[in-house]
Parts: C-alpha cells; structure tokens; sequence
C-alpha cells in the first residue's frame, strides 16, 4: 500500500501481524523509498531504539501516550515535510526554468530527471496557463491550487512553477495523471475565465522543451477564443479561419490622423482596426502578424518623423512588449496604451511656462507655411526682437529660427511618409518657397535628401 500511494508519513507499531514495523520500515529503507515514520512501541529496550534510528526513523513513542506526545511528533513532522517541499520546490523550478529556456545538456539532463522524475520513462505531458491580466495575488493562488491537488499528492513526480517574469504558471506532469488533474482543476481553471489562458503538449524531445513551450505560447491565441478550457494542437486543426487581408486602408488613416495630431480621429480608426480583426474567424496568428505590423509601422512613422516623441515612448518597450504578447486582448491594450502615449508625449513637447513664448509658439503653428520672422512675432506680443530671442534660448533651449526650422522639418517629414505630394509642394506648404534651398536645408539637417528619407 504504501509503494502504491506514496504517503508523506507512516505511523507503525512494533508489533504487526505478518510483518513487524521494524521489518516493514527495513524493507523500505533496503528499497530507497523515503517516507517519514513514527514508531509506536511498548518496548523501551535499546536495541529497538538503534535499528528504528538506521532505518531512518523521525520519532519512537512508547506506550501509553498523551495527546500531547502525538501532536508534537506530528509538528515535527509538519515542519520538516515544509521544510522539505521548500527546497524541492525550489530545485524543480530552477531545473525546469532551465529546461525550459532550452539550457538543458546531455550530460545533466539524466541527473535533473532522475531527481526530478520517479520515472523517467513514462510519458510526460507539459501544461501552461498564461495569467496575463491577473494580479500577482490571483496567480499565487492558482499555483496553490495546483499545489495542493491531490493528483498532485499523489504523483510526487508532477512540478508546478510560477514564472513571475513571464505570469505563466508551468506544470509537468505524468501522462496518467493529465485527465485527473483537469478533472480536479475544471472549477479553477473555468473560475479563471478569460483571464487565464491554458494550453497543453506531450513532451517528445526534453532537450528541446523550450520548443514545446514555443509551441504553447503560440496555442495561447487559439485557448483565448475557448475561455475556461486547457487547448492542445487539436484546435488549431478544427480551426475553420476565413481568409485574411491587411487593413492597409486602416493604417495609412491611422498614420495620417497621427501626423496631424488628430488624436480623436486616430482614436476611431484604431478602434475601426480592432473591428476589423474581430468580425470574422481570421486566424489567430494572422490577427497576431497584423497587431505587430501596426506596431513596428508606427513606431518606425514617430521615429522618421516625430523624434522627440519617439524618444519618449522608446524607453517603454512597446515593440517588445508585442513581441511578446500572447493573447489578442493584451495586444490590443498595448496597442491602445501606444497611443495614448504618443498623445501625451505630443502634449508635453512644448510644455513652457513663459506666455509670451507659448503664444509665440502658437503664432508659429498657426503660420509656419507663411513668410514669418523673428521681428513679425516680436512686434505682435510688444516686445524687442532681441529680447524675444534671448527668450527662446532660455525656455526652449534653441534660438528662434532653429526653431522654426525644426518645425517646419517636423513636418515635412510627416507629408513625406504620410501623403504622396510632390516634395515641391510640400515645400511650400510647409514655408519655403524655394525647393532647392528646402532640398538644401533637408539634407543638412535630416542627412538624406527629402526623396531619399520618403524611400527609407
């Protein structure tokens, strides 16, 4: 019975019909299974006491016993099994993190599995549930759950780890123990809904876990449109997808509405483009390759043409955020939070607190396509010429007609990769008259010519 269910502790008497304890925890001890034990004896001799302690033998009681003798050698024990579950619990995390990062060797893998594994030659199977939108909370007790199965009692050779990094709680556990487990998990997993996403593989090759873990991170999407249910390849089989066409439409009214600093309008065709990929049954993956194309696209538009905006939003990782998403909502909130970010970036570019600059600023942005100058705006706000540029220097930090230039550049660039006009008449729509010298001055300052940067 106990090679059968593996208990935590074997509480015996010396005297057994069949097999005495002793015999019995002898036995168990010539066949390496490790189990905690208590003895119960009426014999106090001495020679009883020293074979109980070779076999290993965490407490003997001897007859009659108090209460209080029991609960303590079970607190004992309690704290030792806590103790023990710790450190192991610990290793295994550490071993499968590894394996699962692809770092296993040859020559430590049998060693890993032999600590881990009772038998390494069943078959494995490795589940992963991917708590993107959860608080820490809420993940911490999911792994509890799991924990504290008792599928997971009894089938010492099952590990479960809570990855913070990427909120992916990860278990390996035996093939036989799978429809049990789902069994026992249904309430949890289908109470976490569409918060957690489930997906499962057979483990075929251990040295290449890493890929099994790729592959569920891809059934992530397909476990997204089956809430409350554990995914295998199954799905992506069944899966009747309708063919998928990039939204080009979309973007290029998204990238306009952007470089005019249209935040409502970007809002709405953002909007249209979620719209767009949830109407119908795309593929996951397709809708995946879209939200990532929209993102790099973007990102690449801010950075061509919107640098001090890019560099605000850069430090925050938005790309490699998508990168690494795993479900169609999450990319579509980081697609949101980019740009909401760009609108509060634009927003702070000219954050001044001198008046007179603001409306000299304001003046500029009203007319930067006409011929205006240092001395006009200085005349409007009833100050010196001089004294109008020593104020820029101090609040904006560069003198007025670099200035200008900048602002007049800024959105050349945007014409440039958002319209199909010829870049003489962006020229003049953005103040110069004179292409040639708008080549010049776009060239010494961009370090392309304009038609080179609208081909980049």
């Amino acid at each position: 019975m106990i090679l059968n269910v593996s208990p935590d502790l074997v509480i015996t008497d010396v005297k057994m019909p069949v097999m005495d304890g002793l015999e019995m925890l002898g036995e168990l001890y010539e066949k390496d299974v490790h189990v905690h034990s208590i003895i119960l004896s009426g014999y106090s001799e001495f020679e009883y006491a020293q074979k109980a302690i070779g076999f290993g033998v965490d407490d003997y009681l001897l007859k009659p016993l108090a209460p209080e003798d029991i609960l303590g050698a079970l607190e004992k024990i309690q704290g030792k099994l806590a103790e023990e579950l710790k450190n192991k619990s610990s290793n295994s995390q550490r071993i499968l993190w590894r394996w699962l990062q692809g770092a296993a060797q040859d020559e430590e893998l049998e060693a890993e599995r032999a600590e881990l594994l009772t038998d390494p030659g069943k078959a494995y199977v490795l589940l992963a549930g991917y708590g993107w939108d959860t608080l820490f909370e809420e993940r911490k007790k999911m792994l509890e759950a799991v924990r504290g199965s008792r599928v997971k009692r009894r089938f010492p050779d099952m590990h479960c780890a809570l990855f913070e990094e990427t909120r992916e709680l990860v278990c390996l556990l035996p093939l036989e123990a799978f429809a049990a487990f789902t069994e026992e998990m249904a309430w949890s997993i289908e109470r976490g809904g569409e918060k957690w996403v489930w997906a499962q593989s057979p483990v075929e090759d251990w040295l290449r876990l890493d890929k099994t873990m790729e592959k569920l991170r891809t059934l992530y999407l397909y476990g997204e449109r089956y809430p409350g249910r554990i995914v295998s390849g199954k799905e992506t089989q069944a899966f009747a997808e309708e063919p998928f066409s990039y939204p080009e439409e979309l973007e290029r009214r998204i990238r306009t509405a952007v470089y005019k600093e249209d935040g409502e309008s970007a809002e709405r065709y953002l909007q249209e483009f979620h719209a767009y990929l949830e109407k119908k049954e795309y593929a996951p993956p397709q809708i995946r390759e879209a939200y990532l194309r929209l993102t790099h696209r973007l990102m690449g538009f801010l950075e061509d043409v919107e640098r001090s905006v890019y560099e605000k939003l850069e430090p925050m990782q938005y790309t490699d955020k998508m990168n690494r998403a795993c479900t169609r909502r999450e990319m579509r909130r980081i697609l949101d939070g980019i740009l909401h970010a760009m609108q509060g970036a634009a927003a702070q570019k000219e954050d001044i607190s001198n008046y007179a600059i603001k409306k000299a600023i304001s003046y500029i942005r009203m007319h930067y396509a006409e011929n205006i100058s240092l001395e006009e705006i200085a005349d409007m706000l009833d100050l010196t010429p001089e004294y109008l540029s020593a104020l820029f220097n101090r609040e904006v930090g560069v003198n007025f007609t670099a200035f200008l230039r900048d602002f007049r550049l800024s959105h050349a660039k945007r014409l440039l990769k958002g319209t199909d006009k010829k870049v003489y008449e962006i020229a003049q729509e953005v103040g110069y008259s004179d292409s040639k010298y708008f080549n010049r001055v776009f060239k010494e300052n961009v370090g392309v010519s304009p038609r080179e940067f609208r081909q980049m």
